[in-house]
């Protein structure tokens, strides 16, 4: 037992660090941190009672939750050690602080946001689930999903596209309301 939830580990490091790692540099994490912080988020999963117990789905949502913990961790950490290296410092942290990214009410806006696209992805048919899931969240290329899924250029554009008119008509009523 002890094997296969290492293997699973690895097979989730190999299938989703990438993704991670942009999505931790894009929230602001410097380059040479990006892959501490996404390397100790498996851990963390790894170490949780949900590993090995959720679908693919829910394990890349709960993995992009505790990567986005860890770099607000990161952060803080951060702010920490600024502010007792001297006052002006802290002065800079406050001005970060107020930034749109580190909001709570824009982040539970977001968070929001990721768990309505999840739902509604859950009831997309497997095909443009499959593609829409390595287009918009992992962010590949068109040519990469057709490598992985073995399919012609043509048909993934038809795909991506069936797929953002699904979410558009599914999410236009909440999204029209904010």
């Amino acid at each position: 037992m002890l094997q296969n939830k290492e293997d699973l580990l690895q097979e989730l490091i190999e299938k989703y660090a990438k993704m991670y790692m942009k999505m931790a540099y894009n929230k602001g994490i410097p380059y040479d941190d990006v892959e501490d912080v996404v390397m100790e988020a498996f851990w963390s999963f790894y170490r949780s009672k949900h590993f090995g117990k959720l679908s693919e789905i829910e394990t890349k949502a709960m993995l992009a939750r505790i990567v986005e913990n860890k770099c607000i961790d990161l952060f803080r950490k951060r702010k920490r050690a600024k502010m007792m290296e001297s006052e002006e410092s802290a002065d800079e942290m406050e001005l970060l602080m107020d930034s749109p990214e580190h909001d709570p009410l824009h982040q539970m806006v977001t968070d929001e946001n990721y768990r309505d696209i999840i739902r509604c992805m859950d009831g997309m048919k497997k095909e443009w689930r499959d593609v829409a899931v390595m287009y918009f969240i992992e962010e590949l290329s068109v040519s990469e999903i057709c490598e992985r899924l073995e399919i012609t250029g043509d048909v993934c554009r038809s795909r991506i596209s069936r797929a953002r008119k699904y979410l558009k008509e599914k999410l236009k009523d909440r999204w029209n309301q904010s």
